[in-house]
């Protein structure tokens, strides 16, 4: 048995393996809605992961058009040029690893 807690359209937005507190219902594991929440759980995720992937693939882009001298690192919005700074500093000093390459030089070969 799984313990579910249902937001106010009565859909479930929490689910646990023991009751953890008032106003839970027990439901069996292969039951439809908990299998639907846990395939939208599923989802959310992969698509949370592709959007990262697909903002770092941006970031690799915009590095490649100032290394090549196609824009000029000014020329972006200066919240622009603050976030790409800050990501860059992050994953440098936390030596960043991810599906791409290790450490601060990760950038996708091209």
């Amino acid at each position: 048995m799984l313990y579910v807690t249902r937001d106010g359209n009565g859909r479930i937005s929490e689910l646990h393996s023991m009751s953890v507190g008032e106003n839970q219902e027990a439901l069996p594991a292969d039951h439809p809605e908990v299998l639907q929440f846990l395939h939208d759980r599923w989802r959310q995720s992969e698509l949370d992961q592709l959007d990262r992937n697909f903002v770092r693939a941006i970031e690799d882009l915009i590095e490649l058009l100032i290394n090549r001298e196609v824009i000029m690192f000014t020329d972006l919005p200066a919240k622009v040029q603050e976030k790409l700074l800050r990501r860059k500093e992050v994953r440098q000093q936390t030596h960043y690893l991810g599906d791409i390459g290790v450490g601060g030089d990760d950038i996708i070969p091209i």
